[in-house]
């Protein structure tokens, strides 16, 4: 498409087909690549409804959390409004079901997690989504972060529901005066997790009227009778979740999420089906029984207890589990046990959590270092014994990020996000190229015009990490002119040893690198030449040397005969090798 503007934004191509209002888009002034998605208004607002949707941009802005896809803020553009969102590398759920069918348990068990947590935020904030469904939640490329996007006010304030919307719709939906609220959100959670478990959705139809018939009246099969590996438990939580009365529904998305980390919990330590439908005490509420569980798993029932002479034998014997000494004890314990799970860590425990996950490689564990105790020790003690430290670290994981998701963007092609790594990129260039003084000035560039810019933070740290490194051993200018000299020598050994690609790459760096730098613009005309095919030498160069010879400086100074450091010809020396 033709590029176009909407306020500060320069627009690209759409992100979802030709017809769509979700664009890929660039700040021109900041150049930050961001998503932006576009609410046409052929009638115009309103002063009310701007200052509404204004309003609404500002409670965007101000929700913050891991798995919710961070709003920049908006505006209005001539008859458009439209809000900005921040660009996640990554895919959405329904490509990763279109790819492998349908996803592992565990996988989609860690994405309800992650999402209900985000609605949990959302909706304690007053905001709703209403139109949960595959498409609208991201995940990383190894499906460990997942994060749910689009969370916005419709323009105008309602509009019906979609097509592809409806079989993850709630029956109340349907309704003449639908009101969103946090029940929908987990019921159209609910028929995503469904989705992603089965491969299909939880309700089809051939067209808009079949599909809202099923949703009302059509029973649901479980997750458990379609998939032999999804655990009962799982696919009761969301039988649960897509019940059709709201009120039977985990009532909040806090609710949902604790049901779901029970799961989990129970999956890692291995408690089997029977223990889940007997134990009592869980938030899944399986719909069977002892009697049940135990027939269909083949356990023999265990022997009765032995009958007693009378009524009154009965009566007096007493287990010794049923005592009240032993029955107020373990009450205590569990108490103390529930106190200590959740009673909240201290800065020094914060510290040794976050320490532990640190000292490992992987990059999600950093990150969750970063969100679950780095982050919330800064937050809970600003002034604390390690405060600093905590800082430390977190421009340690900032860094990391900036530094792969820059390698990221070089692999595969795509602009620098902001102009801290367009910089960043440009001096780990001509440092990976040799050229040590060209990067140490460009690392301190960096350092010196972006360091009051908070979001090129990461950037600007990793520029002063590498201005240490290598002004351990400072570089010259002098250095430099040997580097290019020695480059230039090597290239025409390539070139003689009939390697022309490699020789070629060599003129082709330092021509791209040093074009318009004027102290070496002898080495970039040379280059230039040899590119154009033109192999022959000056004399100067005929009698080039790349060790030290006697009438060279002591410093060990590397100089070729007739041919000053920079690449021009020597004064005294004519360009054809005559006296002047």
């Amino acid at each position: 498409m033709t590029r176009s503007r909407i306020g500060p934004l320069a627009l690209e191509a759409p992100m979802g087909g030709p017809q769509s209002r979700v664009f890929r888009a660039l700040h021109v002034q900041q150049r930050i690549q961001v998503v932006v998605r576009v609410f046409p208004i052929t009638m115009g607002l309103t002063p009310e409804l701007k200052r509404e949707f204004s309003d609404h941009v500002e409670r965007l802005k101000s929700i913050r959390h891991p798995n919710i896809v961070r709003c920049f803020g908006g505006g209005f553009d001539a008859k458009d409004a439209y809000l900005v969102f921040e660009l996640f590398d990554g895919d959405s759920l329904d490509n990763a079901i279109a790819r492998r069918e349908r996803l592992p348990w565990e996988s989609v068990l860690e994405i309800g997690i992650q999402i209900c947590n985000a609605l949990q935020l959302a909706h304690e904030s007053g905001l709703y989504h209403g139109r949960i469904r595959p498409d609208k939640i991201l995940l990383s490329e190894d499906i460990s972060t997942a994060k749910l996007s689009d969370l916005r006010m419709e323009m105008p304030p309602y509009v019906p529901i979609p097509p592809a919307q409806l079989a993850y719709a709630p029956p109340e939906s349907f309704s003449d005066q639908p009101k969103v609220n946090a029940s929908w959100d987990i019921y159209s959670l609910g028929a995503t997790l469904y989705h992603a478990l089965t491969g299909t959705p939880p309700f089809t139809g051939e067209n808009a009227s079949n599909v809202r018939h099923a949703v009302l009246n059509t029973p649901l099969p479980s997750v458990a009778s379609l998939v032999f590996d999804c655990p009962v438990w799982l696919s009761t939580i969301v039988e649960q979740m897509l019940h059709r009365d709201p009120v039977k529904r985990p009532y909040s998305a806090a609710a949902a999420a604790l049901a779901l980390r029970e799961a989990q919990r129970r999956a890692s330590e291995g408690i089997g089906v029977v223990e889940h439908a007997v134990s009592g005490f869980s938030p899944l509420q399986l719909k069977t029984d002892r009697a049940e569980a135990e027939r269909v798993l083949g356990i023999k029932k265990k022997k009765q207890r032995r009958r007693f002479a009378s009524e009154e034998d009965e009566g007096s014997y007493q287990a010794f589990w049923e005592k009240p000494i032993v029955l107020l004890s373990a009450l205590a314990l569990l108490i103390a046990l529930i106190a200590f799970l959740v009673w909240p860590l201290n800065e020094s425990q914060m510290k040794t959590r976050a320490e532990s996950l640190l000292a490992t490689e992987d990059a999600v564990r950093w990150n969750d270092a970063r969100d679950k105790y780095l982050l919330p020790m800064l937050e809970k003690y600003p002034a604390g014994t390690y405060a600093d430290w905590a800082q430390e670290q977190l421009d340690m994981v900032e860094m990391r990020n900036a530094e792969e998701r820059m390698r990221r963007n070089l692999r595969v092609g795509r602009e620098p996000s902001s102009e801290g790594e367009r910089k960043y990129s440009e001096a780990v260039r001509f440092e990976r190229f040799g050229d040590r003084v060209t990067a140490l000035d460009k690392y301190k560039g960096i350092v010196k015009l972006l360091k009051d810019e908070e979001k090129d933070r990461p950037f600007v740290n990793l520029a002063k990490r590498q201005v240490a490194v290598l002004e351990s051993n400072p570089p010259s200018i002098e250095e430099l002119r040997r580097f290019l000299q020695e480059k230039l020598a090597e290239a025409d050994r390539l070139y003689e040893a009939s390697d022309l690609l490699g020789s070629r790459q060599i003129w082709e760096g330092i021509v791209s690198l040093y074009n318009g730098n004027q102290e070496m613009i002898g080495f970039v005309e040379k280059a230039q030449r040899r590119l154009s095919g033109d192999k022959t030498r000056s004399p100067g160069e005929e009698k080039t040397s790349t060790s030290p010879s006697e009438d060279q400086p002591a410093t060990g100074e590397v100089a070729p005969a007739n041919e000053n450091l920079s690449g021009e010809s020597s004064p005294s020396q004519s360009p054809t090798g005559g006296n002047r």
